[in-house]
Order: structure tokens, then C-alpha cells, then sequence
């Protein structure tokens, strides 16, 4: 894999993890939560995929098992936050009707997660622009002006359309 490519897979893995950051917010303020956004394990979503796939290329860098290990703890949360909400009434508070109830101090729980995941998230962007630098310095970084130009378009509209995607989600949220 190429210089340019895996520093767009890098840069790819902010963008996406914001995303879900933003969505475990939209859904602790009680918006619906697509199928599409559900918990998956690390090692299945888009990042992970990468990272035990051709990422294992840059496991010589000692910042990259830190990665494995908050990228790890950030699912873990979604999960327990995706849980809390989504978790039905039943037995005896429906039975009593503390269903309202039961909601809301799931979705307060829920909320008390978020500064742990904002925590793991900013630890992951940490490791990860440590990564970006220590993978740069040693390959060098490209020489080619067009090299550059064509990687920060590339990171463009790839960060761009994750965005859009992200404001369609918000749109549908607010209807």
C-alpha cells in the first residue's frame, strides 16, 4: 500500500469515529438510531477492518497497539450506551408502569457515558496523529506537490461526504 493510502485510511479513521461520536450524542437526546448505526465490534468497522488487515504493516510503531487498545474501549461504550437506549421495558416496570421512568434513567445513564467516550475519542485522534507522524518520518514524506494535492483531495471529499451523510442523519433526526 501506498504512502498517500494509508495516510487517507488514517485521516479516514478520525472522520468516521467522529461520526459515531455524534450519533451516540443524537441518540442520548432521544433520536432514532438507524440500523446502519448500531454497535458493531472493532474489528469489524471500517477502521478495524484496516487495522488487522494491511494496518498490521505499521505494528512496528510503538503508538500502534495504544490504538488497538482505545479504539477497543470506544466500541465497548458505544455498545453500553446503544444498550441502555435500546433496551426495552419489561417485567415490573411495565407491570407498574414505570416505563417513562425506566427510559429516562437508562438515557440518563447513557449520558453519564458520553464524557468517557468524547475521552476515548480524543485519545484515538491522539495515537493516531502520532501514528500519521511516525509513519511520515520514517517513509519520508512525498516529495511530489501533485502527491499532496491529490491526497488532500482524496481526504476531502472522502471527510466531505462522511459529513453530508452526517447532516442527512441530523435532517432525518429533526422530522
Amino acid at each position: 500500500m501506498s504512502v498517500p493510502e494509508t495516510i487517507q485510511q488514517l485521516r479516514s479513521a478520525r472522520a468516521t469515529h467522529k461520526a459515531w461520536l455524534v450519533r451516540a450524542e443524537a441518540m442520548v437526546n432521544g433520536l432514532p438510531v438507524d440500523q446502519d448505526q448500531v454497535p458493531v465490534e472493532a474489528t469489524r468497522c471500517g477502521f478495524g477492518k484496516w487495522y488487522y488487515g494491511d494496518g498490521r504493516r505499521l505494528q512496528g510503531f510503538s503508538v500502534f497497539n495504544k490504538v488497538e487498545a482505545v479504539h477497543n474501549a470506544l466500541h465497548k461504550t458505544y455498545s453500553d450506551i446503544y444498550k441502555l437506549l435500546s433496551e426495552e421495558v419489561s417485567g415490573m416496570n411495565k407491570l407498574f408502569g414505570q416505563g417513562k421512568k425506566f427510559k429516562k434513567s437508562n438515557q440518563h445513564q447513557a449520558g453519564m457515558l458520553l464524557p468517557q467516550l468524547h475521552a476515548q475519542y480524543d485519545d484515538i485522534i491522539l495515537f493516531l496523529d502520532i501514528l500519521e507522524k511516525d509513519y511520515l518520518a520514517m517513509k519520508g514524506k512525498p516529495k511530489s506537490k501533485k502527491v499532496i494535492e491529490e491526497l488532500q483531495t482524496k481526504s476531502f471529499r472522502d471527510v466531505s461526504k462522511m459529513m453530508d451523510d452526517l447532516e442527512k442523519d441530523v435532517d432525518s433526526w429533526l422530522k
